[in-house]
């Protein structure tokens, strides 16, 4: 049985899940598994290297909290996009399974492949999941057509509809020992060096923030700024009590699981996580509209979250993607 496993790799969440799946996939008796990533902008590697990179559509940001539309509609090879639409051979496989990647999701769709999409996207436009109090009638547009499919398996925050799963924590997350101190763990990637430098001057707790526009790191008082990298990351969640970070799924789910003080600042005008931001809030995430309207001091005082951590569902997960492989419906 063959099956492609095609993932986003514009940002590191989908590439985190992908490493935790993968393996466990790969592992199930009879199958010959595939890899495809759209993106480089990913720095979480992969478990097995991917057979095709396509540049795919990518988010651009202006380096001060939002979304550039301009940079996102320069920036971006549409040409290049339709062409690999049509050419990739989508149809040698049993089944695709796609975390919100373009490419595969638009020639499975076109091209008549079989497609299962499993993806927190697929969560975020379920009609029950929460969403931002002024609904986005664009922003509900893509996330629906940015990756379509037909039947998908869902993550988010909460469980809140049959077949939704909750957060699924990666093994190198869950298993991680925590050795937690007061000091906050920063990653805002819509921000550039400057603006966090000028917010974090006279931070009281030590603050380990990480950059994906850093040649090198820099120390100024109590912040310290380097460049995204897996090893050291990690090191830092383990030793951090706090959590800020844009309003994503999978480094909050991971913060709350370790019972970690939170606070998600939605990109502007990214309507996925403002609708992901209405979730996080209600399981314990504190929420800004901006970097420079988060109270620090008040969030670094107030309680640390209860949350009861989330069993871990990848066995029932790889389990139906293995029956819709064999032609099963969900």
């Amino acid at each position: 049985m063959k099956i492609l496993y095609a993932v986003q790799g514009t940002g590191n969440g989908h590439v985190a899940r992908a490493r935790h799946l993968i393996p466990l996939i790969a592992a199930q008796p009879g199958v010959e598994l595939e890899v495809w990533i759209s993106g480089t902008e990913s720095q979480v590697d992969l478990p097995i290297e991917a057979t095709q990179t396509f540049k795919g559509i990518s988010l651009k940001y202006n380096r001060h909290g939002g979304l550039s539309y301009l940079k996102t509609l320069w920036q971006n090879r549409w040409g290049q996009f339709a062409a690999d639409v049509f050419k990739v051979p989508i149809k040698q496989f049993d089944l695709v399974v796609c975390d919100f990647e373009p490419v595969s999701a638009w020639a499975a769709k076109l091209r008549g492949a079989r497609l299962l999409e499993v993806s927190h996207q697929a969560g975020v436009r379920h009609p029950k999941a929460p969403r931002p109090k002024h609904r986005n009638a664009l922003g509900e547009f893509i996330l629906r057509n940015f990756a379509p499919s037909n039947q998908a398996i869902g993550f988010h925050a909460q469980s809140f509809a049959e077949g939704m799963y909750p957060p699924l924590i990666r093994k190198e997350i869950r298993d991680l020992p925590q050795n937690a101190r007061h000091q906050i763990l920063v990653y805002l990637p819509a921000y550039g060096t400057d603006d966090l430098l000028a917010f974090f001057a006279d931070c009281p707790v030590p603050v380990r923030a990480f950059a994906t526009n850093i040649d090198h790191a820099r120390q100024e008082g109590s912040l310290r700024i380097e460049a995204v990298d897996s090893e050291r990351f990690l090191q830092a969640f383990a030793e951090s009590d706090s959590v800020l970070c844009s309003a994503g799924f999978e480094l909050p789910t991971e913060a709350l699981f370790h019972k970690k003080r939170l606070a998600v600042i939605p990109i502007k005008g990214q309507y996925e996580q403002l609708c992901n931001a209405a979730a996080l809030v209600q399981v314990g995430a504190w929420q800004a509209t901006s970097l420079h309207k988060l109270n620090l001091a008040r969030w670094l005082h107030s309680p640390l979250p209860q949350v009861v951590p989330w069993p871990d569902f990848s066995e029932a997960v790889v389990e139906q993607i293995m029956k819709v492989a064999r032609g099963e419906e969900l």
